[in-house]
């Protein structure tokens, strides 16, 4: 288990930017703009500080419990029991998660650049290229994630920046055009989505080397703050570019770099874009189809943690395909009204209460 594999702190900040950055960089634009308006930067970082306190309670289990994954430290702190009972919703946010993931991935496929092409054909072969991926073990992805995300992220500051022209500033005012509420509302959102997801971080931190500790918290740390600039980047971007349109574009980086037209020689970079956002969807698909193996793994207390790899895939699979049967209206809410529900049940509130617990047994110890 993660004992035989190890990765350096740099390596965990990395997952964690790619984890945090991946589809939401993609989806995370359009809708915060059409809650928020022109505030959209504002509730990004009002969810951002929510997802620094988030960060700091999990290290502070991670702290006292290096060694161990969450579903680990919980059966020493509140038992193995109640363990089981919270793993129910962990485990439930998980597969609504991975599913989601590659569900966008392939709508973003079908709707933009491929629209004769089933859907299901895109599903099939992310989830092949993710199982693939996770049986290879969780120094390869953190090896693997490097160039290609470099790369990703240097085609969103180019497209960023060829962008320019299209740049309105006054598309930027008025900042709260209806008020505080959708400004909150928009918070929300950003706050179920990428934000309570870091959580499920925890799980991959015992794979740090031991000698690398010490460095974990200041790099994730700035990893999560890059996160944040990123998405302000692109939010801020987009409403320069579309202005009050903007919220209705589900998908902006895509459609902003649609429109760059320099010297009539630098157009119709979208494609380039659209692979860009595909591999960045990918790496968070693989990541957390991995995450969700170990927690099954350490539930189950198996002694083969990639044995539940493929089963678990063809799950997702199948979920992901029922998920958009019932309509793209019900997937829409589910992403932007549940998941934050699901994730501050499943999520949030386990962590303080382990935090709780914890602090509790270091004052007693005391």
């Amino acid at each position: 288990m993660y004992q035989k594999e190890q990765i350096n702190s740099f390596q965990m900040a990395l997952l964690f930017f790619a984890f945090m950055t991946g589809s939401s960089i993609v989806n995370i634009p359009g809708p915060l703009i059409g809650f928020a308006r022109n505030g959209a930067w504002l509730s990004l970082l009002i969810a951002m500080c929510s997802g620094l306190l988030m960060l700091s309670g999990v290290l502070f289990l991670y702290k006292r419990f290096p060694e161990l994954t969450l579903i680990e430290y919980s059966r020493k702190l509140v038992g193995n029991v109640l363990t089981c009972i919270l793993a129910i919703a962990f485990v439930s946010f998980q597969w609504h998660m991975t599913s989601g993931i590659v569900l966008d991935i392939g709508l973003f496929m079908t709707s933009s650049m491929m629209r004769q092409t089933p859907l299901y054909l895109f599903l099939f072969f992310v989830y092949i290229v993710a199982a693939l991926s996770v049986r290879s073990g969780i120094e390869t992805i953190a090896r693997m994630l490097l160039v290609p995300f470099v790369i990703v992220i240097l085609f969103i500051v180019l497209t960023l920046i060829l962008s320019i022209n299209n740049y309105d500033v006054y598309q930027l005012l008025p900042v709260m055009p209806e008020g505080v509420k959708p400004i909150l509302l928009g918070g929300y959102f950003a706050y179920g989505f990428p934000y309570t997801e870091l959580i499920l971080m925890s799980m991959l931190l015992p794979y740090v080397r031991s000698d690398e500790r010490s460095l974990v918290g200041k790099r994730m740390y700035v990893a999560l703050l890059l996160n944040g600039f990123f998405l302000l980047a692109v939010t801020l971007c987009t409403i320069l570019v579309f202005g009050p349109m903007a919220g209705e574009r589900k998908y902006s980086m895509f459609e902003v770099a649609r429109i760059i037209n320099m010297l009539e020689v630098i157009q119709r970079i979208e494609s380039i874009i659209g692979i860009s956002l595909i591999t960045t969807a990918l790496m968070k698909a693989t990541i957390t189809l991995y995450i969700l193996n170990l927690t099954l793994s350490n539930l189950f207390k198996l002694s083969d943690n990639r044995i539940l790899v493929y089963p678990l895939a063809l799950t997702c699979f199948l979920f992901s395909l029922m998920q958009i049967r019932k309509g793209a209206a019900f997937w829409v809410n589910s992403v932007s009204v549940l998941h934050g529900i699901w994730g501050t049940f499943a999520l949030v509130l386990p962590l303080l209460l382990l935090i709780a617990v914890a602090l509790l047994r270091r004052k007693q110890n005391e």
